[in-house]
């Protein structure tokens, strides 16, 4: 898991540079990167991860067995989690700013027989085109982590609107202990740009989450969980990540 996290992050390195013109944003350039990256269909993106596996299996352990309950990924890159959600008999939605993101998510499910009624969108996280009280739950395996503190902050209202009440938010999201995270140029107390250095060098805007903003960011949900994973890579590179889950009163 280790590996696949930093191969992920040293790819979008080599590519960030060089798929976008000198003038754009710093939105545009982080799109242009994710795009040329799911271009060369890594295979990192071809599988869920195991937390997410245990997550649904304890929580949905009926789903595709007389109940279709609705799944939205935010950030569903190439569909290795939509392709997983679909085939533990869920109903799903994805959405993610990277087009060449949503055509391989497209391509993969159709090839397997599983797109027909997915439910895949090109578009902002901060304003989610579905209706209120919509999901019975809701993945982010790392997406929300390049954002902005007050998009963050947006992006989780979002969450908590389009989930039905008892649905659940399941999050994996990069802490602040995560080597050279907050080295970059800061925009705000927690988010960086173009980090000097540690796995996520070269990966535009990048945010380390803290317990205490989590805590505040789910307060509107309750039974909330916070486990937290650590990997070393090589002496002195470490990945700190959030497992989140929480659930909608």
């Amino acid at each position: 898991m280790q590996r696949r996290v930093l191969e992920a992050e040293m790819e979008v390195a080599n590519v960030e540079a060089a798929t976008a013109p000198p003038d754009a944003t710093a939105t545009e350039r982080n799109l242009a990167a994710w795009d040329a990256l799911y271009a060369q269909d890594p295979r990192w993106s071809r599988y869920p991860p195991e937390e997410l596996s245990g997550f649904i299996a304890q929580t949905f352990p009926d789903a595709g067995r007389g109940t279709t309950p609705r799944a939205l990924e935010i950030g569903c890159g190439p569909g290795a989690n939509l392709w997983f959600l679909a085939r533990e008999g869920f109903s799903i939605a994805g959405i993610d700013g990277s087009a060449v993101a949503i055509a391989r998510a497209r391509q993969r499910l159709a090839a397997e027989g599983l797109g027909g009624a997915a439910d895949l969108r090109i578009g902002n996280f901060a304003c989610l085109p579905w209706p209120a009280a919509h999901f019975d739950v809701v993945v982010d395996i790392q997406s929300i982590s390049h954002n902005t503190t007050p998009v963050i902050e947006a992006v989780f209202a979002e969450i908590h609107r389009v989930l039905k009440p008892g649905g659940w938010f399941f999050g994996r999201m990069f802490g602040d202990r995560t080597t050279g995270i907050l080295s970059g140029e800061r925009i705000d107390a927690r988010t960086t740009r173009a980090v000097r250095f540690g796995p996520l060098t070269g990966c535009g805007i990048v945010h380390g989450f803290s317990r205490i903003e989590l805590e505040g960011l789910l307060s509107r949900f309750t039974s909330v969980r916070f486990d937290y994973v650590h990997r070393r890579i090589g002496e002195s590179c470490d990945i700190d990540e959030w497992i989140v889950q929480a659930r909608k009163p």
